[in-house]
């Protein structure tokens, strides 16, 4: 199971994004709920092209992510499980999903919210669901932090009340911007789960081309940049990708996300 299963010369291919260009992209690309502040010079630019180009190889043979066999339950227990773990956890906890809901004689990758929740009703809750399905994780290593079985379960009852039930309807709520604010604000409103990371990367896996600026994400830009990875937010290092794979020429910014993230752990890019 992976994290959910672009020349020439490639540097001088293309040219810097124009400011409406990026404006498009970006809305394009991932749902945004903040201003851009601070943008990319044109020289962080080119660094951070030559960069891909330099660790990653010909941006053209960067592997597509194949997103088919992944319903909305499957996207949902990804997106929460995966915040500040090793991933091989997360796909222990998909795999028990995988063969809890077989057992039962369902297909697991077609599961949606009701399948979903229905799982945690039969298991007694988040704290049966945990020990049979989930683990013992918690959200974040604040004192009172719950379980991401909690979590799982809130965002799956927060998405099925907006009638947001499979990976389809997802993508639907992302083709119109007031619907995809809302939801986003339903799912933002979760404990633990406000700033955004788990809702962009929930959408990616659902199939809207977009970045999950997590750790590695930010490490990868800070690095090329020469700069500290304190000092690059996630907003700032969200919208580099953005930027880089426009310049690049990559189509779908969740393809380079992905090459980043499998750099980033030592993995075979394709």
């Amino acid at each position: 199971m992976d994290k959910c299963d672009w020349v020439g010369n490639v540097i001088g291919a293309a040219d810097v994004v124009g400011s409406s260009d990026r404006e498009s992209l970006i809305s394009w690309s991932a749902p945004r709920d903040y201003v851009q502040v601070v943008a990319l010079t044109s020289d962080q630019l080119d660094t951070l092209k030559a960069r891909v180009v330099e660790k990653l190889g010909d941006p053209r043979q960067l592997k597509e992510l194949d997103l088919s066999n992944k319903g909305l339950a499957l996207c949902v227990i990804d997106s929460i499980q995966s915040t500040g773990v090793r991933y091989r956890g997360v796909e222990n906890v998909l795999v028990r999903y995988v063969k809890f809901r077989k057992l039962q004689g369902a297909d697991p990758y077609t599961d949606g919210m009701p399948e979903l929740l229905m799982t945690f009703d039969e298991l007694g809750g988040p704290g049966p669901w945990a020990a049979e399905i989930g683990n013992q994780h918690k959200t974040s290593t604040s004192k009172g932090a719950p379980l991401k079985a909690v979590a799982v379960q809130a965002e799956a009852a927060t998405l099925a009340g907006l009638g947001v039930m499979t990976r389809d309807d997802l993508r639907r709520v992302a083709a119109d911007r007031d619907r995809l604010r809302e939801v986003g604000a339903a799912w933002k409103a979760v404990k633990a789960q406000s700033s955004g990371i788990t809702w962009r990367y929930v959408l990616m896996l659902a199939g809207v081309p977009g970045v999950k600026p997590d750790r590695m994400i930010v490490r990868f830009v800070a690095d090329a940049l020469g700069m500290r990875r304190q000092t690059i937010n996630a907003n700032f290092a969200e919208d580099a990708v953005i930027e880089t794979a426009a310049a690049l020429g990559i189509n779908n910014v969740t393809t380079l996300d992905h090459a980043i993230w499998l750099y980033q752990r030592g993995r075979p890019l394709n």
